[in-house]
């Protein structure tokens, strides 16, 4: 598919070449074409590239670009569903508008992003009762599903992310009826996934790709088709989903979620069967007794397991323990005797065993792979084991089984340099080893900033703070936050690194600014962010939630405030752990771990104010570390290259030249 008369890149994204023609506002970005080229160096000689390529650089069609000249089946897996959405639904429909020959690209998400058509018939004939706020949403959502091709929830403006509403119309995979559904040939999950096997670009996300992953290593089925190459776009994000993914949970959501679908079952196959309704009843008193045991003296947050299972008495909490285990025991025999329910009762038995083991896994903490943690949010309990070793897994079920690869986001590089990146996804151990593809079969790429920082962007660090363990750390945060923001005249996110310092902050100046303020959570993201770019002196305070993904372009964002350095609490027992295997195998984990991952984050976070080659603006840090311990000059390095002032006068005198001047 490389197109007639397109010998090479520069045919496409030159200036005189394809997409230049198409439109007359293109910008041609010799860094664009350079990543292009790489990302098509590779694919052709199935080899992997890392590639961090700072925004501005257009690293979107600078791959799918070569994904189509390749003639290749490519995947491309991001970050967020927000990509996810961009890429199908503008870059691939503008490539498509003026791409020489036909090409086929689908969008695959998690089944419960889709409607499912029996729990919607389901719902729309049976009894129901709806708050004020569900009725709405359900009258849109009936509107939407008179007239959808994709069932993808993402069309209906409006529904929130949280919907309970959206939850009770669409399953996971657990809960699908699969070839026994009656909508199952009609089904939008399965049109999909069969349009994704005649499709030449197949857009998914990191979770679904390692769900598909993660069958096919077990030998149990697919998700996706079989395919050629696949490309990370933000790929900062792969260890993370990773985490989240080849770890165990059990939570009491999950375990309310099995004896729904349980009953759902007996309903609708008739089954009347004494000996499930009696393990049922036994599983859910003692799921209550279990939970509550687990959460009991513990506010939100996260915890370490041996807090909430040793803390007390651990007696109870034992025996608690042994009766739940024992009652999924119970349930799974007795899912496992019913004829009646088919298939359907060996799927929900299945799911049951799969349940008490990993109960007893989390509460065991046996298995030295994991770190174990409880996780609280209002009414759920989270239990997770979660693995340690990440560049283990890494090496072993992707670097191990494919070749051709492409990694890249706008945060890759710390310090100069991808070392950081390639330990984290067991590039270097895989090279150690001598076994497949070594180190120098790993192409590197690190593309400078289309941007000019050293004039549209200052940073400020003031050298006088107290450190953020001090008492009074809020209090001049309060303060040096309340001088810059009358500087810039609003304009401004003021990023924390928890929801302790914004809360202790905006109390002292949420209410105090002559400028319209917003804080997070106070409304839906979407909301929040309309309504800051709406008024150009507005101000909004927000924890990491904010911290990437989050694009305002213009004199709406002239400012972004950080409270302090982003480095991961020691104490996390994730964070703990990862660093006792670096320290145990005679590293130094605040080298090879905090280090890195804070000036990953920062990056992040500092990628919020230039979105544009007409944006200017100022990045307060208020941590004075990066100005007295050795370790602040990584920092530097790690960021763009801004003038770096440490005086609030001499960035107040930056702004009013580089800025005010010009406005």
């Amino acid at each position: 598919m490389k197109g007639a008369g397109m010998k090479d890149i520069s045919d496409i994204l030159g200036p005189d070449g394809l997409l230049a023609d198409a439109h007359p506002n293109y910008e041609h970005r010799p860094k664009q074409v350079e990543m292009a080229q790489a990302v098509e160096d590779a694919l052709d000689k199935r080899r992997p590239l890392i590639c961090e390529a700072a925004t501005g650089t257009g690293k979107t069609l600078a791959y799918l670009i070569p994904a189509l000249r390749s003639g290749q089946r490519v995947v491309i897996s991001t970050g967020t569903k927000a990509l996810q959405d961009q890429l199908f639904n503008k870059d691939l429909p503008f490539l498509e508008r003026h791409w020489p020959e036909d090409f086929e690209a689908t969008l695959l998400k998690g089944r419960s992003n889709y409607l499912c058509k029996m729990r919607f018939d389901e719902f729309v004939n049976g009894p129901k009762s709806l708050s004020h706020g569900d009725e709405e949403d359900f009258e849109r959502i009936k509107r939407w599903a008179r007239q959808t091709e994709t069932g993808d929830r993402a069309e209906i403006d409006g529904l929130p992310d949280d919907s309970a509403l959206w939850h009770e119309l669409s399953v996971g995979s657990d809960s699908c009826l699969h070839t026994e559904c009656p909508h199952y040939e009609e089904c939008y999950v399965t049109q999909v996934r069969e349009e994704a096997h005649h499709a030449d670009i197949i857009v998914v996300n990191h979770h679904l790709f390692f769900a598909d992953l993660s069958l096919k290593d077990r030998g149990v089925g697919e998700i996706l088709p079989e395919y050629d190459a696949v490309i990370f776009d933000e790929a900062h994000h792969l260890e993370s989903v990773a985490t989240s993914f080849f770890g165990v949970h059990v939570s009491n959501y999950r375990v309310t979620d099995l004896l729904g679908d349980i009953r759902l079952a007996l309903t609708e196959e008739d089954v009347v069967d004494s000996a499930i309704e009696e393990a049922m009843d036994r599983v859910d008193d003692t799921l209550s007794e279990f939970f509550s045991l687990v959460s009991f003296g513990l506010g939100d947050g996260r915890w370490n397991m041996e807090r909430a299972l040793d803390s007390g008495d651990s007696d109870d909490i034992d025996t608690a323990t042994d009766e739940f285990v024992e009652a999924l025991r119970d349930l799974a025999a007795a899912l496992g005797g019913s004829a009646e329910l088919g298939e359907r009762g060996e799927r929900l038995q299945g799911r049951t065993a799969e349940l008490k083991s990993n109960l007893q896994l989390v509460t065991g903490r046996d298995d030295d792979r994991y770190a174990y943690f409880v996780d609280i949010r209002g009414r759920g309990t989270f239990m997770h084991a979660a693995p340690i070793d990440l560049a283990n897994l890494f090496r072993h079920k992707l670097l191990e089984t494919h070749d051709s690869m492409v990694f890249t986001s706008a945060t890759l590089a710390t310090g100069g340099n991808l070392d950081f990146f390639k330990r984290r996804l067991g590039f270097a151990e895989f090279a150690e080893e001598g076994s497949g593809a070594g180190m120098s079969d790993v192409d590197e790429m690190i593309l400078p900033s289309v941007f000019d920082y050293r004039d549209q962007a200052a940073i400020y660090v003031p050298r006088k703070m107290p450190p953020p363990s001090d008492d009074d750390f809020t209090d001049n945060v309060a303060m040096v936050s309340e001088y810059l923001l009358d500087v810039t005249d609003g304009r401004a996110f003021v990023l924390f690194t928890s929801y302790a310092n914004l809360n202790a902050v905006w109390d002292k100046l949420g209410g105090e600014l002559p400028f319209p303020t917003y804080k997070q959570g106070d409304k839906p993201k979407r909301e929040l962010l309309e309504e800051f770019r709406a008024d150009t002196h507005s101000v909004l305070f927000a924890t990491q939630s904010f911290w990437e993904g989050v694009d305002v372009e213009g004199e709406s964002l002239s400012m972004v405030i950080i409270d302090k350095l982003p480095f991961a609490n020691p104490s996390d027992p994730l964070t703990r752990a990862r660093m006792e295997l670096i320290e145990g195998r005679g590293g130094n984990s605040f080298a090879s771990l905090s280090l890195p991952s804070a000036a990953l984050s920062l990056k992040q976070g500092f990628g919020r104010l230039i979105r544009s080659r007409s944006d200017q603006g100022i990045v307060a840090i208020l941590d004075s570390r990066i100005a007295q311990k050795s370790y602040g000059s990584y920092f530097l390095q790690s960021l763009p290259d801004a003038p770096v002032y440490w005086k609030a006068t001499d960035v107040k005198a930056w702004w009013h030249h580089h800025v005010e001047a010009v406005e």
